[in-house]
């Protein structure tokens, strides 16, 4: 089985199981390619719900990641929860998320990044960081 794969044989039971993972950041970032860095495990909380003979999952996915700030390239980090669904093929003993997941993070990726919310920037002339000392050149 896959990190995000899960057996179902719950689910013949009972019309919902609950199924939990917590994957290690390293196992993760090949979800997002070079979009963001994850930072700390992702918390993926699923509900899988029996409807006649297929079957439907809903749950959070929770974690940090960091971006370069838009404004210095320093490191911009942010927690964030987002949504996740999908269907379930009928018959189905496992289920592999991992398609569903990816497509959620990607979905949840801010548009631009901050290291802060009052983040001065670079010196458009000498290239020097802001927040850390005034610049010199008289730009």
């Amino acid at each position: 089985m896959t990190d995000l794969q899960f057996d179902l044989s719950g689910l013949r039971e009972q019309a919902v199981v609950a199924l939990e993972r917590r994957l290690e950041a390293a196992k993760t970032q090949l979800l997002l390619a070079d979009s963001a860095i994850i930072t700390s495990p992702l918390d993926v909380q699923l509900s899988v719900a029996r409807h006649g003979s297929g079957a439907t999952f809903s749950g959070t996915i929770e974690g940090e990641w960091e971006f370069a700030c838009v404004r210095c390239l320093g490191p911009a980090r942010q927690r964030f929860r987002t949504e996740v669904e999908g269907d379930v093929p009928a018959g189905a003993q496992t289920l592999d998320a991992t398609e569903e997941v990816r497509q959620a993070l990607h979905l949840a990726l801010p548009g631009h990044a901050y290291c802060r919310s009052d983040c001065k920037g670079l010196c458009p002339k000498c290239g020097g960081d802001r927040n850390e000392k005034p610049c010199g050149c008289g730009a």
